[in-house]
């Protein structure tokens, strides 16, 4: 599309549509400076975090510096809890370092390799447990994306059902498969390889700018290997992992751009492909995306590609 015009793009497989309008975007430009913050007592800080009369205590993982290097708590505010049949559900907090004012993309590659592994564990376990139908591991950063405590942490929450939004894109990649006979996010893969969308890849990953991307700067990180979960993924995987999304993050630095990112595995018995997906949030819906659902998104992929690879 050229930089002046408009267009209207569907998903690869999904019955949603993306208005790119180019018109309206402006060169990526470092927004503010953060202010250097001082906090009189953080809640996932050593020694505050470790004290069970004042934080849920789950489990920590790894030793340095005499203290652990990542630690899960429960969730003192939980929207859903084991204890409740009217919101049945679980929720965890996974504090990525002990270190405050460090973002997971400035600890070292061998530290969020080691958060990927308890992106994993804590999966595992809570899939396991009595009626859990659904569990999302998510991150949130900046104010923008819904982060309300500035310490590096994400977050588990196992659910009683599918979320319908699940359960459509699962139905959608059975019918493509149907079709096809092979994995959407595999052919997408092979068709976008060489393409003007294509960020980065290895022989583990694959990093991209969707083509109807509804968030400015989207990224997907699709492993190459068909697997079902993040719990699948090899240490050289996570390792890729790891080296690629550092990239990407650093380069959302620069626009001090808010994110989510969510681990998307296969529903349980079913062997879809995982995917990690990435939604940066420097513009916020307005009417037509709420009342419609059909978002505009200012940034064409292949400008975001462009972005990620200067």
């Amino acid at each position: 599309m050229s930089e002046q015009e408009s267009e209207i793009r569907k998903d690869y497989f999904l019955d949603r549509y993306v208005v790119f309008a180019p018109k309206r975007l402006k060169k990526p430009k470092k927004i503010y400076q953060k202010p250097e913050t001082v906090v009189a007592e953080c809640v996932f800080c050593p020694p505050y975090v470790n004290d069970p009369s004042k934080q849920i205590q789950i489990k920590d993982y790894g030793k340095k510096n005499n203290t652990w290097e990542v630690k899960v708590i429960g969730n003192l505010y939980p929207a859903l809890s084991l204890n409740n049949m009217k919101a049945y559900g679980e929720q965890e907090v996974i504090i990525e370092t002990p270190e405050h004012g460090k973002e997971i993309h400035e600890l070292p590659v061998e530290h969020m390799v080691k958060v990927f592994d308890v992106y994993a564990d804590r999966y595992e376990t809570m899939m396991a447990k009595d009626g859990i139908c659904y569990t999302i591991v998510f991150k949130n950063e900046g104010g923008r994306a819904g982060a309300s405590i500035p310490h590096s942490h994400s977050q588990l929450i196992s659910l009683p059902m599918i979320p319908p939004k699940i359960a459509k894109e699962a139905a959608a990649v059975d019918k493509y498969i149907d079709r096809h006979g092979s994995c959407p996010y595999c052919d997408i893969v092979k068709s976008e390889r060489k393409g003007p969308r294509a960020i980065f890849e290895d022989d583990n990953f694959f990093v991209l700018s969707p083509y109807a991307s509804e968030s400015p700067y989207g990224v997907w990180f699709i492993p190459k290997r068909h697997i079902r979960s993040i719990s699948d993924l090899k240490p050289n995987e996570k390792l890729s992992l790891a080296n690629f999304l550092k990239k990407i993050l650093f380069k959302l630095d620069e626009i001090d751009a808010s994110y989510n990112y969510f681990i998307q595995n296969s529903l349980d018995l079913e062997s879809h492909h995982m995917i990690i997906k990435l939604a940066p949030r420097p513009n916020i819906w307005a009417g037509l995306e709420l009342g419609t659902g059909i978002i505009i998104n200012p940034v064409p992929p292949e400008e975001a590609t462009k972005f990620y690879q200067n």
